[in-house]
């Protein structure tokens, strides 16, 4: 009976194939062989689904010796190479010709690879000899990934001549240069001076290797003229871009702007009006932009210009913040505008913003230096109560008006109270007593404060030691001791 079935699956078996071969096979059957097929093969139709049918195992094909090939004659070389790395073109060739095979681009960016992670001593001639040979004797299209690498390479170790060199020789070893290798030799001569120099030649010769300068290659070179300082001649650039065609970058108008803040020397008309112009060309200036342009308005004592920009930042549906509205006030506070500075932090409450210490402290310091000691700690004492408790700064801030205005009892009502809250005086705080005592003609306490200092092993500042001994030269023997 199993014989009959086994011999039955054959016969079937081999019926499938010959149809496969020859669908009018069916016409040379029997009737009775046909109708016996019929009556079985739903039976059997099971046993030939995909998971469960045995069809005859072929024998090796050609890709897989080939393939076999190749991972021994990868042994053979990596057991070369781990004795000596001192010709691995030679290694190489022998592994491949060991088995019959050819070495392929993929091997050739092997060795570049093990070349720039070991970097022999002889690593220089060894990239020259290999290159030669693929330029001469193979046949296949290098890959471009092969030249970045080798140019990056080149330029971590300031080999400069050489990655130009093989930048403009990437034709010869059959090689469809892009944008890409451009772009990579581009990012490695802008690394420094010599290599800036060298960019406006290659631009020019690119144009007969039909390579197109595109917006990332545009990038490069603007943050190379930033990097430099050389800010108008990049806005003179990114204009071309635009001008072209290319989207602009906010990026890279971000970084020009950046740049010209950081150039201290610059007039501010001009950061100004290139501040328009770049907004011409479709910028649309972010948070961070106006921070940068409010403080450099600031250092330059342009605290009114500063309260303008943050009016473009409302009419540009972008809300200021605490620090922005923080950078203002200092400056205003620093140029003694205090009427405009009233306006800002009156301005910031109404819009809902939460002033922080800073914000406090620099209010605080603008009510002082206005002589307005009694508002000033007015607003100290409800700091705590409006969720933001003073800090040293605040303190000091405090102590030093008080001590300007010779009311010594309320000094020490406050320093009694930074006690009581457990806050260390620090060495600026005893300067800024002493310095009080003195200008009061209490030389006694300025020198009782300098022994309490001492005592606390806090190290005075130079100021207040050069001020209390210039009053009792006694005293500075005892702070040599």
């Amino acid at each position: 009976m199993l014989r009959g079935v086994v011999a039955h699956c054959k016969r079937f078996i081999t019926h499938q194939w010959r149809q496969q071969i020859n669908p009018n096979y069916s016409l040379f059957i029997s009737t009775s062989t046909a109708s016996f097929s019929s009556r079985k093969s739903s039976s059997l139709h099971n046993y030939y689904i995909r998971k469960r049918r045995k069809w005859p195992i072929q024998p090796f094909t050609t890709h897989r010796c080939e393939s076999f090939a190749v991972k021994l004659a990868k042994q053979l070389f990596k057991q070369s190479i781990r004795k000596s790395k001192i010709n691995l073109l030679s290694d190489l060739i022998k592994s491949c010709v060991a088995y019959e095979i050819e070495p392929t681009p993929q091997s050739y960016h092997l060795l570049f690879k093990i070349l720039i992670q070991q970097k022999p001593s002889n690593c220089r001639e060894q990239i020259r000899q290999i290159l030669d040979h693929i330029e001469k004797v193979e046949t296949f299209q290098t890959p471009e990934r092969v030249f970045i690498d080798l140019i990056n390479f080149y330029g971590d170790n300031s080999m400069f001549d050489d990655a130009v060199d093989l930048f403009f020789r990437t034709p010869s070893y059959r090689c469809d240069s892009s944008v890409e290798i451009l772009n990579a030799l581009l990012s490695i001569l802008c690394r420094g001076k010599r290599g800036v120099d060298m960019v406006p030649q290659i631009l020019m010769k690119t144009q007969a290797m039909n390579i197109r300068i595109e917006e990332s290659s545009f990038r490069i070179l603007i943050r190379t003229l930033c990097k430099i300082g050389s800010v108008s001649n990049a806005l003179e650039l990114l204009t071309h871009m635009v001008d072209e065609g290319f989207d602009l970058d906010q990026k890279n108008c971000s970084l020009m702007l950046a740049t010209m803040c950081w150039q201290l020397n610059c007039d501010s008309g001009k950061i100004m009006a290139s501040f328009e112009d770049l907004k011409m060309l479709g910028f649309a200036p972010r948070k961070n932009d106006f921070c940068n342009l409010i403080r450099f308005l600031i250092a330059k004592g342009k605290g009114k210009e500063a309260f303008g920009l943050l009016k473009q930042m409302k009419t540009s549906r972008l809300k200021p913040d605490i620090m922005c509205y923080n950078l203002v006030l200092d400056g205003l506070v620093e140029n003694g505008e205090f009427t405009s500075a009233d306006k800002v932090f009156d301005e910031l409450l109404v819009l809902g913003l939460a002033p922080d210490i800073y914000t406090y402290n620099v209010y605080i310091k603008g009510l002082c230096v206005q002589k307005k000691l009694e508002d000033g700690i007015k607003l100290m004492c409800a700091m705590k109560a409006l969720g933001c408790s003073p800090d040293l700064c605040t303190y000091s801030t405090i102590l030093r008006a008080l001590c300007k205005a010779g009311e010594f009892d309320r000094v020490t009502e406050v320093v009694t109270e930074m006690r009581q809250k457990s806050m260390q005086l620090n060495p600026k705080i005893y300067d800024i007593l002493v310095d009080g005592f003195i200008a009061n003609g209490d030389v006694n306490g300025a020198r009782c404060l300098l022994d309490e200092m001492l005592n606390e092993n806090l190290v005075p500042q130079q100021t207040t030691l050069d001020k209390v001994t210039g009053c009792d030269p006694r005293m500075l023997s005892q702070v040599q001791d």
